[in-house]
């Protein structure tokens, strides 16, 4: 039977109590709600652009490095002028991973299944 790989700030993993990347959720917070919220609704789920919650998001992006999530986004959001800082990127992708683990939050508690 192989080993369990400890869960790593450095790589994504959704679900309550899920490590969240070592960034500023709350920078990334008021950047979603400044910028991306438009596409992506504010709770998440998309709408003009994809979901950045949810169980097809969360298969997509479980076990990724960070730097996946985040160089995504820096390089290609938002769709009518790309090219956020690497630091708001990674704030971004921080409070991603922090909604998604928050207790409670149904869709975040179901992830890691």
């Amino acid at each position: 039977m192989p080993a369990a790989v400890a869960q790593s700030p450095d790589t994504l993993s959704f679900g309550a109590g899920r490590p969240v990347p070592p960034c500023d959720v709350e920078m990334g917070q008021a950047m979603f709600d400044a910028v991306c919220w438009a596409c992506h609704s504010a709770d998440l789920r998309g709408g003009k652009g994809p979901p950045l919650t949810g169980p097809a998001f969360y298969k997509t992006w479980q076990g990724r490095r960070v730097e996946a999530l985040s160089d995504l986004i820096r390089n290609t959001m938002p769709k009518d002028n790309p090219g956020l800082s690497e630091r708001a990127a990674r704030d971004v992708t921080a409070y991603i991973v922090a909604h998604a683990n928050k207790p409670g939050n149904p869709a975040g508690g179901q992830a890691g299944k």
